[in-house]
């Protein structure tokens, strides 16, 4: 029998009112031990004013609750599920919490609520992910992508996904089963080659959403870079509206990345402050520098600041740098309030290097970003935000593994199918691309696939 377990569900801290959730086969009997006076019966979804208290001291109440009995499977959980509405405040929560825990409930471990909603069938995995999703979204784009994965945008498409999967794979496996008997059953190669070619296409364009869906809900990955004194940190400090990095005159200051999450627009950025790009003799530094070059690998967004004072050219190796890189780059001149010192040469290396425009702004240490450069920058994260093609949305990199897993599967079965190959083959192949999409979701449908040859055929014997 499963263990009834039992948790705080709102946040610590101050507030008016803490809730506690039990769910589990004892949850209704847990309920009478600590609010003795409800009635009987209760009604579900109902909510009771009532004494709460301690099992041990039933004269004594310990606070007067809210408690509602939620009967499965009409529940969270799919199971017998209680809350309890109490006054907030830590204290008060732990004292009631205890007095569940000594009434026969064990403590919920992270997650477990929406672990047991899963397991019994109230929410696929993608819908579980949802969930945290929601608590931790960052942006309103955030919060949205997740309501609509909580929705089930993801797991029905996936869903669809492995229905069409399931219907190849019962052909085929019927093929084998009755290849002796060419008047009862033989596979239409034709159809089956058209209908894992818009499997194929279905999934690569699901593939092609993940870096949108990433940056939706981690939030756009912004590395600023330059040489010392371009005004990183100058930049990084006006963006995140305090005084997050040290600012000085003295090259060098920044030893190491810092990293801030920001909403520019609605656009969640998770902005990155790194060490000035150059040559050094100080191994710190060196170790601030590399760290600042792997950030630049993993950004979806380089802010490439330079120094229009500077009058030293770009070296071949500075200019590699930029173009070697991934992300889309913002090219900015600083200090338009002096008297520009860039070589030609500069000035054309990065028109080269970029597609962008390149912005002039004067960063000074004011409270005020330059609207032109905010307005850039949240255009650019926009575009980033966009998914190349219409349809569900993958945000982590299990769904980018497991999809990629299950389109090469299907090609195999494909190309096996082209080639003439035997059918046992294709249908492995089949077989492993529907585990890997079942794996999104959280199942593998091989039952459904048995179940639907006995069903669909008449095998008769």
């Amino acid at each position: 029998m499963s263990t009834t377990i039992a948790a705080i569900a709102t946040p610590p801290g101050l507030g008016g009112v803490g809730i506690i959730r039990i769910s589990g086969p004892l949850a209704l009997p847990i309920l009478r031990r600590v609010c003795p006076r409800l009635p009987t019966p209760l009604r579900s979804h109902q909510l009771y004013l009532t004494a709460f208290v301690h099992p041990d001291t039933p004269q004594t109440p310990l606070d007067h609750v809210l408690a509602t009995l939620m009967r499965a499977p009409r529940s969270y959980t799919a199971e017998d599920v209680v809350e309890v509405h109490g006054h907030g405040g830590d204290i008060n929560m732990r004292r009631l919490l205890e007095a569940i825990c000594d009434a026969g409930a064990s403590p919920a471990a992270p997650g477990e609520f929406t672990q047991r909603a899963f397991l019994n069938g109230r929410l696929d995995l993608t819908q579980a992910e949802a969930v945290s999703d929601i608590i931790h979204a960052s942006s309103d784009a955030a919060l949205s992508l997740a309501q609509s994965h909580l929705n089930g945008s993801l797991g029905s498409a996936i869903v669809e996904i492995q229905e069409s999967l399931t219907i190849a794979t019962t052909l085929t496996e019927a093929a084998i089963d009755f290849s002796t008997e060419e008047h009862v059953y033989q596979l239409d190669t034709k159809a089956l080659l058209e209908r894992l070619s818009r499997l194929i296409d279905t999934s690569r364009q699901m593939l092609g959403s993940f870096d949108a869906g990433r940056q939706l809900r981690d939030g756009v990955r912004v590395v600023i870079l330059g040489r010392p004194n371009a005004g990183k940190s100058t930049l990084f400090n006006l963006l995140c509206g305090h005084q997050r990095a040290i600012v000085t005159p003295t090259p060098g200051t920044t030893r190491d990345f810092l990293e801030e999450l920001i909403i520019i627009d609605g656009v969640a950025l998770r902005l990155i402050d790194t060490a000035g790009l150059r040559q050094t003799e100080d191994n710190v530094e060196a170790i601030g520098i590399d760290r600042a070059y792997e950030q630049a690998r993993q950004a979806d967004l380089i802010i490439w600041l330079l120094d229009g004072t500077d009058p030293q050219p770009l070296s071949d190796d500075e200019v590699r740098v930029f173009t070697d890189l991934s992300a889309t780059i913002l090219p900015i001149f600083n200090k338009s309030d002096l008297p520009s010192l860039l070589p030609p040469e500069t000035t054309s290396a990065v028109s080269k290097t970029t597609q962008i425009a390149a912005l002039s702004t004067a960063l000074t240490n004011s409270i005020r970003t330059p609207s032109a450069l905010v307005d850039a920058i949240a255009r650019i994260a926009r575009l980033r935000l966009r998914p190349a093609a219409e349809g569900a949305v993958i945000t982590r990199q299990r769904h980018r593994d497991a999809l990629k897993t299950a389109i090469v599967a299907m090609e195999r079965a494909r190309d096996a199918t082209l080639d003439d190959m035997s059918l046992e083959f294709v249908a492995l192949d089949l077989r492993l691309a529907l585990e890997a999409t079942g794996r999104i979701v959280g199942h593998v449908s091989t039952d459904d696939i048995l179940a639907r040859i006995f069903s669909e055929f008449c095998v008769g014997k």
